[in-house]
């Protein structure tokens, strides 16, 4: 190891801010959005940035009690190495909360080795296939209240002005206001545009088969995580009953979690979130087992500008698939973000794609002082 690029100081950002409503999905609405930020320092004064997003805070108190102590020390320019340390202290955890920390880590790992080789991610990542990825609008939330739909219509008339050429909607507060939606949507997009739909796992086998027929004039390019994401035998029955494509994966934490439901067929699209997942280093593994099922990958993009950049990169070295859909398909959440936007804020070209940063790391700096508003937490770690 290269004195210089070794990891010698961690800091842990918790942010949150509020939102300008109560809303959500069919399941579940709230007030605010926050996230926990990770950066990492070299000996040379390289930095990198990581995040986790959906439990921030156990996310940034195992990162500081338990794998700080392995990262402090370690080569920023082996990011698969430091991972595989981290994962031996997930053994108890294989799915859920110890890879969210680790992700955070291993997206900094990532970040910091690019800027300190002056090269983007996906460059150390194999290259680049892509200077360029069709975006989708991802919204609207649904706000809380009697009318679950209010404003539906006003926010998907502004993303097609934006230029989005794909939007997923959020679905599941009834049946027949679901249709209702989904066939408006459809309007508003015209014939040509992509259109998908999202159940947030608000739903059952049958309600969901029933929507997927009744709607089936939409021409929908998937339904999105009809049940429980862990009922797998839902998903196989899904799988067999649905005439429309289905996806899921946003909330499975470790290649193996994955192997489980690619081994039997039930997912046409994978959604892994490397904000949750492992990190790149893990999503590189769900990618490559997707290529052997022949299953094309649309990252899972929430939280920061972190988690957006990182996906950027990741999708910029994933396999494309055929078929209606122009895989990979990059997540553009539309909703209330100052977290992401006031970092990073791009728009769509005329053909509704992304350019894909190519700075070094992340490909775009990261100036925390932007974000100072909403920083509640601040912790430093040396070595």
């Amino acid at each position: 190891m290269v004195a210089s690029a070794q990891v010698v100081k961690i800091e842990g950002f918790q942010l949150r801010c509020e939102m300008p409503r109560m809303a959500g999905n069919a399941l579940r609405v709230f007030n605010d959005r926050s996230v926990f930020l990770v950066k990492l320092t070299t000996r040379s004064g390289a930095v990198g940035w990581g995040e986790s997003w959906a439990y921030p805070g156990p996310a940034g108190a195992l990162i500081r009690s338990s794998l700080a102590p392995i990262i402090l020390g370690a080569d920023a320019t082996n990011p698969r190495a430091a991972q595989a340390r981290m994962l031996k202290v997930a053994v108890p955890d294989r799915r859920g909360q110890a890879h969210m920390a680790v992700s955070a880590i291993d997206i900094a790992m990532w970040d910091v080795f690019g800027r300190t080789v002056g090269k983007p991610i996906h460059a150390l990542l194999g290259g680049a296939l892509r200077d360029k990825v069709m975006t989708y609008a991802s919204g609207p939330l649904l706000p809380s209240g009697d009318d679950r739909y209010a404003g539906f219509s006003e926010e998907v008339s502004r993303y097609v002005q934006m230029g989005f050429r794909a939007v997923k909607i959020r679905i599941g507060v009834s049946l027949r206001e679901d249709v209702r939606v989904i066939r408006e949507a459809r309007s508003i997009l015209g014939q040509d545009a992509f259109l998908m739909a999202d159940l947030n796992e608000s739903s059952n086998i049958r309600d969901a088969v029933t929507l997927a027929h009744e709607a089936k004039d939409a021409d929908l390019g998937w339904l999105e995580e009809p049940v429980s994401h862990d009922n797998l035998p839902a998903y196989k029955r899904l799988s067999e009953l649905l005439p429309v494509p289905l996806a899921g994966g946003e909330s499975f934490c470790g290649v193996q979690a994955f192997r489980d439901i690619l081994s039997d067929g039930s997912l046409d699209v994978i959604q892994p979130d490397l904000a949750l997942c492992g990190g790149l280093t893990e999503g590189m593994r769900i990618a490559g087992l997707a290529d052997a099922f022949e299953v094309p990958v649309a990252p899972h993009v929430w939280g920061s500008c972190i988690n957006f950049l990182a996906s950027l990169q990741f999708t910029a070295v994933l396999s494309s698939r055929q078929g209606r859909l122009p895989f990979p398909l990059f997540e553009y959440d539309m909703s209330f973000n100052p977290l992401r936007s006031l970092i990073y804020d791009p728009k769509p070209d005329a053909k509704g794609n992304l350019s894909i940063p190519d700075g070094p790391g992340l490909g775009v700096d990261i100036d925390i002082s932007r974000l100072a508003d909403f920083v509640t937490d601040h912790w430093v770690l040396e070595l």
